[in-house]
């Protein structure tokens, strides 16, 4: 059986590991750290994630975990609500529905590595960093980790990079990235969920957008969008005066909220937004996958389902060549190749829509507060609304078709 080394224990290594072991392969799943805990960490299943699962034979070890699904989803323009839509009954609980799912992933991961662990031919090297990716004959043949203090080689028939944005395999492999960052950055902070919170809401001003949803932990998760590089200015001037600067452009009930919890805001985390990806995923005896190959907007929340569905397509290539006594590196290759094929129109798909909403959210100028104002009016029309569903279908059940079939 061929052996496999995953780095990056993340929701794309993590579920093409599991995925692997379980139709016999042999993998060694590398993190860095030795526990799943972040200060940022994306948590939201579109219904295309909540699917993935499903098809994986995980989700009702998905259901058992600790998440929490919307009900309904409230826009508002200049503190004004301007549009309202149910979102899909979060008390069904059936598997392959139409859930938005927030979810904790450091237990999420934590699944994921305990269903892979079930099988011998899995083994995880926790807190373990990747010194080199090891060669022969032109082809990667492994890599080399440290781990417990002690630097060993893992030679393997092909190595996967899922680590991430600041990927190590991907600098390794000599990959170029495109870069198409929007000019934004996130600031991420919690408080307790007020009893009035009706699932999510979205607040659009004059160079703001603020995203507010009840999480898993039943706190109330803030996503404060604004301009790539303001933020330091606003908190230069002090705590009170960034949490008042949110607090203009939300309605009432929130903001008065906001204020009476702001002790528990004075410690946010900036999320410098990056959007790329690589240019070529793949090279002889090696690809990388989910963010390590393609770093995604938070616009729309698609990271980590875009992760999983890589995973997927990933395990359907991979799956009938491995599972031999022996692979031929030509047939490999040409498998890594179907896989970024098979990939990068949803993932180019989708970064291009990503990058549309904050040019105009964030827009200052003049034409920026029309354009809002239009877009409002807009959404009052029913014609408008099922174009506009088109475009949101795409970040909710993605844009080609994902099936496992191995």
């Amino acid at each position: 059986m061929s052996h496999v080394v995953i780095v990056g224990a993340g929701p794309a290594g993590a579920s093409l590991a599991y995925l692997l072991a379980r139709r016999g392969i042999e993998v060694t799943l590398v993190e860095r750290r030795r526990d799943f805990a972040r200060e940022f960490r994306g948590e939201v299943l579109t219904p295309s994630g909540v699917d993935a699962f499903t098809q994986m034979g995980l989700g009702s070890a998905l259901n058992e975990l600790p998440c929490s699904s919307p009900e309904r989803l409230e826009l508002y323009l200049n503190a004004g609500k301007v549009l309202e839509v149910a979102l899909a009954d979060p008390t069904d609980g059936a598997e392959g529905d139409d859930r938005i799912v927030a979810v904790s992933q450091p237990a999420l991961l934590e699944m994921l590595v305990s269903k892979a662990a079930q099988f011998d031919n899995f083994s995880f090297l926790r807190g373990a960093s990747v010194r080199q990716l090891l060669r022969y004959n032109g082809r990667v043949s492994g890599v080399r980790v440290r781990h417990e203090n002690v630097e060993r080689d893992l030679p393997a028939a092909l190595v996967i990079g899922a680590d991430g944005r600041n990927s190590v395999i991907r600098k390794q492999a000599g990959f170029t990235l495109s870069h198409s960052s929007p000019p934004m950055d996130i600031v991420w902070c919690k408080l307790p969920c007020p009893d009035f919170w009706p699932g999510v809401r979205g607040y659009i001003g004059r160079g703001h957008l603020l995203v507010a949803y009840r999480t898993w932990g039943d706190d109330l998760q803030l996503g404060w969008v604004i301009l790539k590089g303001t933020f330091d200015k606003l908190r230069s001037q002090g705590v009170t005066a960034w949490i008042e600067e949110m607090c203009n452009h939300t309605s009432a009930d929130l903001a008065a909220h906001i204020r009476a919890n702001a002790d528990r805001l004075a410690h946010p985390f900036l999320l410098d937004v990056v959007s790329d990806c690589v240019a070529e995923w793949q090279a002889s005896g090696v690809i990388v996958i989910g963010d390590a190959a393609h770093t995604m907007s938070p616009v729309g929340g698609q990271g980590i389902n875009i992760a999983l569905r890589d995973a997927i397509v990933a395990a359907n290539h991979l799956v009938p060549l491995l599972s031999g006594d022996a692979v031929e590196p030509m047939e490999l290759d040409q498998a890594l190749r179907d896989i970024e094929a098979e990939r990068l129109p949803e993932v180019a798909h989708i970064q291009n829509l990503q990058a549309m909403p904050p040019r105009v959210v964030l827009a200052r100028s003049w034409w920026g507060e029309l354009a809002r104002r239009l877009l409002a009016s807009l959404l009052g029309q029913e014609k408008v609304r099922a174009r506009a569903s088109k475009r949101v279908d795409a970040f909710l059940y993605g844009v080609t078709e994902v099936e496992l079939q191995v």
